[in-house]
């Protein structure tokens, strides 16, 4: 018999300088894994950042609303008034804010929508600080304005789009890993018009990821259970782990094989 195949290795497409963590959980489980991003995530300017670290320092808003663990780390150093309630997205994100010090208040289920649900109506006065990605879908401040709401948006980062080496890409199309790890919906449709091959898995961080790769023609295998590196390394070991085998059920009264 000839030497078995090496496992194909996953591909993580973390933005550049945000995969290490995931990379390193996946080869302490003595899973193969490369990480490619395809896209990178820019600052916003220095001015506006400066601004809302005065507005939280201050107190001059009811909210701190953070639905990515990019702005987070985009917000250190910052202090924030005792009277600003702080919302996390998911727990990904309320990691990133335990990180920098600052613990929230409210963690919601891991979306844009179930913030927006799991928010209380808007008291009087009641403002919002919004830093977040220049590509966010608009269901949060859209949503919480609906609610009563004011809020003010910053951008804090802008994604732009990388191109992998053509190995990686011609790789992606010709199926040759064992999983896609897509943790964006700017991401997911990255991938999609790189193409990926219709046999090779597809894990997402969580339900706005999964539902960009659906519209961009892709078939997620497995979302996440929390938008945290730990759920995704158990949702590749999912992908990866084959199915048990169907076991065949013998009926009594059935003919045998010999006999059929």
């Amino acid at each position: 018999m000839g030497a078995a195949s090496a496992p194909r290795p996953v591909l993580v497409t973390r933005p550049a300088g945000r995969g290490a963590t995931l990379l390193e959980l996946l080869h302490t489980a003595g899973i193969q894994a490369e990480h490619h991003p395809l896209i990178r995530l820019v600052p916003g300017a220095d001015a506006e950042l400066a601004a809302a670290r005065a507005l939280l320092a201050a107190g001059d808003c009811t909210h701190l609303v953070v639905t990515s663990r990019t702005v987070a780390e985009l917000l250190a150093p910052v202090e924030v008034a005792p009277t600003v309630e702080i919302v996390a997205v998911g727990e990904g994100t309320a990691e990133a804010l335990r990180t920098i010090g600052l613990t929230p208040d409210l963690v919601a289920a891991g979306s844009g929508a179930d913030l927006v649900a799991q928010m209380p109506a808007a008291a009087d006065a009641a403002s919002v600080l919004f830093p977040a990605s220049s590509a966010a879908a608009r269901t949060v401040p859209e949503g919480l304005r609906a609610k009563g709401y004011l809020v003010r948006e910053l951008t804090a980062y802008r994604p732009e789009p990388l191109d992998p080496p053509d190995d990686v890409r011609a790789g992606l199309a010709a199926g040759h890993y064992g999983a896609l790890v897509l943790t964006s919906p700017m991401i997911a449709r990255r991938a999609a018009a790189l193409g990926v091959h219709p046999s090779t898995p597809i894990v997402s961080i969580g339900a706005p990821t999964s539902r960009a790769a659906k519209a961009a023609g892709l078939t997620v295998s497995r979302q996440a259970a929390e938008t945290t590196d730990a759920a995704l390394l158990t949702a590749v070991q999912e992908v990866l782990t084959p199915a048990p085998p169907t076991p065949h059920l013998f009926h009594p009264h059935s003919p045998s094989p010999k006999e059929s």
